[in-house]
């Protein structure tokens, strides 16, 4: 179960954590540099592991089990958004999803106050606090 707050920084994080998977830039990383000649057979440094292989393997593995909370924090918030009932709430996390400024969304939108505009991401939370707590279960509600 998700907090308040880390379902709002879910949203607003939604566009980087989308670009980080969509790029896998790390993946492209090269360290491996074959050693010839005398320094080939020189003795190595202590504590440090002279296994390419195997320090590739585990920065793989590390960044594998970032990249899967990442992506279950993305997809938290692509399942419940349908949920979301108000047309102009909808919207605005399309928005906040593609990373669009508060300020343009709040032009595109009309909203004219900071606090409306934070009353409708307040809106947005709480429909995600409640859905994760299954109010919106076929088997618990009445809608």
């Amino acid at each position: 179960m998700y907090t308040r707050d880390e379902v709002r920084n879910m949203i607003d994080n939604y566009k980087w954590m989308r670009n980080i998977i969509e790029a896998q830039v790390y993946d492209a990383d090269s360290t491996s540099t074959a050693q010839y000649g005398i320094e080939a057979v020189m003795p190595k440094a202590k504590g440090g592991t002279g296994d390419k292989v195997l320090v590739k393997v585990l920065d793989r593995n590390r960044e594998y089990r970032r990249n899967i909370k990442i992506l279950q924090k993305m997809e938290f918030i692509d399942k419940y958004e349908d949920y979301i009932t108000d047309e102009k709430n909808y919207h605005i996390l399309q928005m906040l999803k593609l990373g669009v400024k508060h300020k343009t969304i709040k032009d595109l939108m009309e909203i004219n106050s900071d606090s409306k505009f934070y009353a409708c991401i307040n809106e947005i939370v709480s429909v995600y606090m409640d859905a994760q707590r299954g109010h919106y279960d076929e088997k618990t509600s009445k809608r």
